[in-house]
Order: structure tokens, then sequence, then C-alpha cells
């Protein structure tokens, strides 16, 4: 009687992990071939001046991004359990594919607990929640420089909003955030942000921050290396300052996988277009960055699924093999 069930749950399991491989590939299909402002030729025409070498450091910058995330859930986990980094990079990478199919990568909570025991699964995500608020931080920060420096460089203006009216609508912002501060919501959600900060030393928030910090600078770079890579004609403090906005801009605005690198690409292409730079290779880039930091790990933590298995006796308290 048991052989059926055991059975059953284990088809169930390998239809799973098959659907989700399938569904990660046929988004990156989509995204590859339903683009109407940047199509496969056009795309392939851009990158195709690109060497082979420079495509070997472009992978290092994706292999040193995903190394200092797989350290900083490494860190994160330690009160748990004294994970390797092959186990955390297994974990990681396997959440991530759940994660980049549903909005905000909300799948990540979900996802990241089935690698422990069921007693753990409350402290999880919060490590998790604490991991992509430092993360948000370095977004934050850098973008905050990065908008700062746009509107006051003599070089740049935006032609539809003055400061005196951007003045005006910051002090809105705070008076509106003035009156959430004491609704409910808002509470439960500082409460939440609250108890995962006092989860770590002051000396563990610096360390998951700083390596937050590492992996942003690397990524941002990448980009930036692409520009280069493609002959872009914008300084290195222009082309950082738009970067780091734009990815404080994207972060902002909810997205799920499919969506993603559009609205990057979006909002590359307006700002870049301020400097005058078109949007074709702003497009190529915004892409390329998609393809190799997150469709690429997404691919890999979808196959990873296959070697997952859940001990159905402990009702999915599961355990990496």
């Amino acid at each position: 009687m048991r052989w059926l069930p055991y059975k059953s749950k284990q088809l169930f399991l390998l239809l799973l992990k098959v659907a989700l491989l399938s569904a990660v590939c046929f988004f990156i299909y989509h995204k590859l071939t339903a683009n109407q402002e940047l199509s496969w030729i056009n795309f392939r025409d851009q990158l195709q001046s690109i060497s082979w070498k420079a495509f070997i450091v472009l992978f290092i910058f994706t292999v040193l991004n995903w190394s200092l995330e797989i350290f900083k859930w490494k860190k994160l986990t330690q009160k748990i359990s004294a994970i390797s980094f092959q186990q955390s990079a297994f974990q990681l990478l396997s959440a991530h594919a759940v994660g980049i199919l549903t909005p905000n990568r909300i799948g990540e909570y979900g996802a990241k607990p089935m690698f422990f025991l069921k007693k753990y699964w409350k402290k999880i995500v919060l490590y998790n929640f604490f991991g992509n608020i430092s993360q948000l931080l370095a977004t934050v920060i850098f973008g905050t420089i990065g908008i700062a420096f746009l509107l006051n460089n003599c070089t740049f203006q935006f032609n539809f909003i003055s400061h005196q009216q951007l003045l005006i609508t910051s002090g809105m912002s705070v008076i509106v955030l003035f009156f959430l501060r004491k609704s409910i919501w808002f509470q439960q959600q500082f409460n939440k942000i609250k108890k995962a900060f006092l989860q770590f030393s002051a000396i563990q928030q610096i360390q998951i921050l700083g390596l937050s910090i590492g992996r942003y600078l690397i990524f941002s770079h990448q980009f930036y290396f692409l520009l280069v890579l493609l002959n872009v004609d914008i300084s290195y403090i222009d082309a950082t300052s738009c970067i780091f906005s734009i990815y404080f801009l994207a972060s902002i605005l909810p997205s799920v996988f499919l969506l993603d690198a559009v609205i990057k690409g979006g909002v590359a292409v307006w700002l870049f277009s301020f400097f005058q730079v078109e949007a074709l290779p702003v497009l190529a880039i915004s892409l390329t960055m998609w393809l190799l930091n997150f469709a690429l790990p997404g691919v890999i933590g979808s196959l990873l699924w296959f070697k997952f298995q859940p001990r159905f006796d402990l009702k999915f308290s599961a355990l990496w093999k």
C-alpha cells in the first residue's frame, strides 16, 4: 500500500522539476524571439564584434557576482548549519530558478526553506529577507548617488520636471510616509525588518552589507565593460551614474522574470538617451546582462532541482544530497 503513494509522489516531483525547467527555457526563448525593439539579428550583430576573450571576462564577472551571493547565503545560514560553498550554491541557484518565475522573486521565500528542517523554516525566511534588504540597501545607496549626480550634472537635464517640482514631490512623499508609518501595515513591515536585523550582530550586518556592495559593484561594472566593448561614447562617471540609477529605478518597480529585462532595458534606454546614446546597443547590453546574471543561473538552478530528493516521511523536511 505504501509503494504506490511513494512512487506517485516521486513521479509528481519529477513532473514538477520538468515543468520548472521547461518554464525557464520557454521564457528565455520568448525573450530572445519576441522582443519587438531588439530582434535576434540585431542582438547578434551588436555582439559579433566582441572577441571570445572578452566573453570569458564577462563570464568571470558573472561567476564573481554569484560567488559573492553564495558566500553571503553561506554566512546568513551559518547559525543554523555550517553548509559548504557547494551546498550554498546548490540552494541559492535552485531557489533562484523558482524565484525568477514569481513577482519580485518572492518564490525564493518558499524554495529556500525546503533545504532545511521544518523547525528552521521561519528563521530561513528571515535570513533570506535580511539578505534581500541588504542588497536593496546597496542599490539605494549607489542609486541615490547616481541620481544626485545626474540631477546636478550640467550636461544632464530633465526636460519634464524642474528642481522646484522635484522638491515639492519629495516633500509630499515625506508627508505621505509620515502618515503611512502610523498604519498597521507599515508597522508590521517595519517589525519584520527590525526582527530580521536583530538576528545578526553589528559585525555580521556590516559583513553581509559589504558582500552586497561588492556584488553590486561587480555587476554594475560588468554593464560598463559591455559599454566599452560596444564602443559607446560616454564617460565613466556619466555611465556609472546612469547604471546606478537604472538599478535603483528598476528595483522599485514590481516585475516578473519575463518583464525584468524589459523594465531594466526601458529605463536604461531612457537614461542613456540624455547622453545621446543610441537605443540599440543599450538594449543589447541589458539583454546580455539579463542572460548572464538571471537566465543562465536560472537554467543551472532548474537543472539542479533534479538532484534534490525530499524525504516524504518527514513531510518535505528536505535534505540536500
